[in-house]
């Protein structure tokens, strides 16, 4: 199985899942009037940046050190989960009470998915090595 390769199929799957969401934020957008752009691009960043990151460290400890694979699966949820807190906290004191609802509703959605993506690519992957 080639490694390598294996991380550019997941960055370009990564890349049609971050589409596919910000098309139905914006049809969310244009059909119900709601306001979800920096939901949409937090959300956004915090997808591509999380996924390119964990796909590439990834290839590094399956190439150099392969049996340490468990433990990179379980600090991945848990900075995963840390991460989105922390981006979570952030908007909450920039934005204020008023404005969270509609951009948890919208970054839970970058967040699942990525977690789905996530944990479905990685199961494949550690039946193949």
């Amino acid at each position: 199985m080639n490694i390598t390769k294996q991380c550019i199929n997941f960055i370009v799957e990564s890349l049609f899942l971050v589409t596919s969401i910000n098309l139905g934020c914006y049809f969310a957008m244009q059909l119900g009037g709601y306001d979800l752009l920096a939901a949409q691009i937090v959300g956004t960043l915090f997808f591509l940046v999380f996924e390119i990151t964990t796909v590439l460290v990834w290839r590094w400890v399956a190439l150099k050190h392969r049996n340490m694979l468990p433990s990179f699966f379980t600090g991945v949820s848990g900075f995963r989960f840390l991460g989105a807190l922390l981006v979570m906290s952030v908007w909450y004191l920039v934005a204020g009470k008023e404005n969270i609802m509609v951009f948890l509703i919208v970054f839970f959605v970058f967040y699942f998915v990525s977690l789905i993506h996530h944990s479905i690519f990685f199961s494949r992957m550690s039946k193949r090595l």
